[in-house]
């Protein structure tokens, strides 16, 4: 898998020298399929507490999905649960039983998936071949 971000300490991502807290400063919104790629939406959290400035939307544009793994997070969770996310991470592919480990590592090997964990129990898993970091907001195809 190829990237164009790494990891930082398995709750944010590092893009052209920028440091994007995804567990305190976006929240999930959700992930979109067309064909064989996959865009996972996070926005900027609204609150006065958030004084750094960051993007307002950040998609994941995971390209050549070849495997996908979704666990759905605790239906009585709060809101706020549902739309934390926990952790990310990479972890080797031909490990794909082993669903709830992190892995210290920030720049993924050819054949890692991509891992999103999230407070109220939800899970994404995706093996795909590159993933793209998009922080401008998309504007749906004509």
């Amino acid at each position: 898998m190829k990237t164009d971000f790494e990891i930082e300490d398995n709750y944010a991502v590092l893009l052209a020298g920028t440091h994007l807290d995804l567990h305190n400063n976006f929240d999930f919104q959700g992930l979109t399929k067309t064909g064989d790629d996959i865009l996972i939406r996070f926005q900027k959290t609204k609150s006065d507490w958030l004084k750094v400035k960051v993007p307002d939307v950040l998609y994941f544009h995971c390209m050549n999905v070849s495997y996908q793994y979704y666990v759905e997070g605790d239906e009585q969770a709060l809101k706020e649960d549902a739309i934390g996310l926990s952790d990310i991470t990479f972890f080797p592919s031909e490990s794909r039983m082993i669903n709830d480990s992190l892995r210290l590592q920030s720049n993924p090997e050819d054949k890692d998936d991509i891992i999103l964990f999230f407070e109220d129990g939800k899970v994404i898993r995706i093996g795909c071949s590159e993933i793209k970091l998009i922080t401008e907001k998309l504007e749906p195809e004509k």
